[in-house]
């Protein structure tokens, strides 16, 4: 269902960390159950051991390092089409499962009285951005890079998490436009977005 935006009410600006905030659980993990075949998934668990231990003692270990491992090893080579029918479907199939409607409702609140709902995510655009779309919410998250109409097992963006989540929000929004800025976050990668915030809420 399509959410239309209502009459502008005021300028809020909205800002809300998704997985363990506006879910329950990592929806990552689910993502590559969902779309990995067992087979594979374990196949490609002896693939990634060693992708690890080489960035581990490489000193190149990162959430990022990791997660672009992860995301290399089972889809790289998968065209746009491939990855946006995974993310849909995904999105139609498993992420309602998830949701924290309590949170779900009252963003929806905000965005049909003409407030600004941002989700603000370290997770890939894969099944953020239908997400996104069927809400009407902005977005700002990881985006996978690709190249000739292939993914490239890399990120187009920093992971945004920590002080990239304030600097994306800054880069696309006028802070200074809005007359109250609500955070919504479940952990320390959400501090640096709760710092541009007049209130936070802590999931």
């Amino acid at each position: 269902m399509n959410h239309e935006r209502g009459p502008i009410s005021g300028h809020h600006l909205h800002l809300c960390d998704f997985d363990g905030t506006l879910t329950r659980g990592d929806s990552f993990v689910r993502f590559l159950l969902f779309a990995v075949p067992l087979p594979r998934l374990i196949a490609g668990g002896f693939v990634l051991a060693l992708k690890f231990s080489g960035l581990i003692f490489s000193g190149k270990w990162s959430n990022e390092a990791g997660k672009a491992a992860v995301l290399s090893v089972f889809f790289r080579g998968k065209s746009v089409a491939e990855m946006k029918t995974l993310g849909e479907e995904f999105c139609q199939k498993k992420i309602p499962a998830l949701l924290c409607t309590e949170l779900l409702n009252d963003l929806r609140r905000a965005f049909q009285n003409g407030e600004t709902v941002v989700i603000v995510s370290a997770s890939p655009d894969v099944w953020l951005r239908p997400f996104c779309a069927t809400e009407g919410f902005d977005l700002l998250c990881t985006e996978l890079e690709f190249e000739s109409g292939q993914f490239t097992g890399n990120f187009s963006t920093p992971n945004c998490n920590g002080a990239e989540k304030a600097r994306r929000i800054r880069k696309k929004f006028d802070l200074d436009a809005f007359e109250k800025i609500t955070a919504y976050g479940n952990s320390k990668g959400d501090e640096a977005m709760f710092s541009l915030a007049d209130e936070v809420f802590r999931f």
